[in-house]
């Protein structure tokens, strides 16, 4: 029986400010399988961003362990957590974070440009992701020059450009309207039936309702879980 894909064990992470220590997790236990779809509610400050970041190695917890396939992670030097983030985790934000100078193209073979792979396959990845996800036509535009929705879109195809197990979305409607936030709901609920992971994080509880299952966070704790 093959470990769990992501389990984080007693997570508490506390941020200071100078004399302040401000608790932002307080002993979090999360088990996520592989071809799991959740979401993690919650209001300001409860917490969920930190989570995210935390599940997907772009902060170290203050105590408790992170365990990828059952691996101890948590103590790894950052050149190796940089490598297994970029190799195994798609993030897809709020606020898109497209390079404004890049073409949709060039911004989704970002990811594999740091890999080493070569000029011709990455191109071909990119073309191909851009393809799927309906923006064959907009490839060679600027994010200035595309929507809100179809820049949401160039940047779950960077996510999938590695071809991770899992993809955290902190947000991802949040700047979108009604139907392009259903639109980017769609494209993860299709992804997750095609057998990815995805963790979204999300104030809505319509955006909520997509996935699977729904974890409730408070002060820094997973209140419980429906789905």
């Amino acid at each position: 029986m093959s470990a769990p894909l992501l389990r984080l064990e007693g997570v508490t992470k506390v941020y200071r400010l100078g004399e302040v220590e401000v608790p932002a997790l307080r002993g979090v236990d999360l088990l996520l399988e592989r071809g799991d779809f959740i979401a993690i509610m919650g209001p300001s400050g409860s917490g969920k961003s930190t989570l995210l970041h935390i599940a997907g190695l772009l902060d170290r917890p203050t105590s408790g362990r992170v365990l990828w396939d059952g691996e101890d992670v948590t103590s790894f030097r950052p050149a190796r957590l940089a490598e297994l983030r970029g190799r195994r985790i798609g993030f897809v934000f709020q606020t898109f974070n497209l390079m404004p100078t890049l073409t949709a193209l060039e911004n989704v073979e970002l990811p594999l440009v740091f890999q080493g792979v070569r000029p011709r396959d990455r191109r071909q990845r990119a073309e191909e992701l851009l393809s799927l996800l309906g923006l064959g036509d907009r490839m060679r535009h600027r994010p200035s020059q595309l929507s809100g929705g179809e820049r949401q879109r160039v940047a779950i195809a960077r996510a999938l450009a590695s071809d991770p197990d899992l993809i955290l979305a902190d947000e991802p409607t949040g700047n979108l309207d009604t139907a392009s936030g259903q639109e980017i709901l769609g494209t993860l609920a299709q992804l997750n039936e095609q057998g990815r992971t995805v963790v979204l994080v999300t104030h809505d509880p319509e955006a909520a309702a997509t996935a699977r299952a729904v974890l409730r966070m408070r002060d820094g704790r997973i209140e419980g879980g429906e789905g």
